[in-house]
């Protein structure tokens, strides 16, 4: 798919996704798959954990689901309850939540589930959030007004394209993974910013998507560990 397409997908939708809603109702066969998911990653986890709440949230929870969109479950716990010490927690549920994720290739109706544990005290700011433990929306997305500069996107994630492409080019040929680390601080920042300026359809926020479905963070990562692994190893 070329950029001007991907950033077509990126444009929002006049309803909710059919494969999980009618109308703003969640149909009750997906709310039973995404409770018994939730069950299983927490029976994986391997501790006891008080869980608040179990909900939806993101694309799939709002107006903006495309082709690239996963299903984002998140699980609500209270870290307070739990007696050890919760940074060493957090780090212990971040470590289990990545080896659920690579391990499992759980999809609803064509659609990848992503798990993600969340204290409950944690700052999740989305526009969409439904508890699928009681049924009922404790955000109501609202459909966007505003509208995508195509063009300006399609420009600015070509330019990030080619930047990204020669740091990774730069970073195998000198071995060093700092540029790298650099590049993925400023797409963090880019996108925090844009979605604090201007919410989801914000230019920063889907460039970022842009360059993510083009598969460049993910190869960003690969390299990192990559040469990471490399420093360590002895031929």
């Amino acid at each position: 798919m070329n950029i001007q397409k991907t950033i077509k997908a990126h444009l929002p939708h006049d309803d909710l996704s059919k494969k999980i809603w009618r109308g703003k109702k969640m149909l009750p066969e997906i709310r039973e798959a995404l409770l018994e998911i939730a069950e299983s990653f927490v029976d994986y986890l391997g501790y006891d954990i008080d869980v608040l709440d179990i909900t939806l949230t993101g694309s799939y929870a709002n107006f903006n689901y495309t082709v690239f969109s996963d299903i984002d479950l998140h699980i609500l716990v209270d870290m307070n309850s739990i007696e050890a010490d919760i940074d060493l927690v957090s780090e212990f549920f971040k470590a289990k939540k990545s080896f659920w994720n690579d391990r499992h290739d759980i999809e609803l109706k064509g659609v990848e589930v992503e798990i993600y544990p969340q204290d409950s005290t944690e700052e999740h700011s989305s526009s969409g959030v439904f508890s699928v433990k009681d049924n009922i929306w404790l955000v109501e997305p609202k459909k966007f007004i505003n509208k995508m500069d195509i063009r300006i996107i399609e420009k600015n994630s070509k330019k990030f394209i080619r930047v990204i492409e020669k740091v990774i080019e730069d970073s195998i040929s000198s071995k060093s993974q700092d540029d790298i680390v650099i590049i993925l601080k400023k797409l963090k920042r880019m996108r925090s910013a844009g979605l604090e300026k201007a919410g989801e359809l914000s230019n920063e926020n889907i460039i970022y998507k842009v360059i993510r479905s083009k598969g460049l963070l993910q190869k960003l990562f690969d390299t990192k560990y990559k040469i990471e692994d490399e420093s360590m190893s002895i031929k």
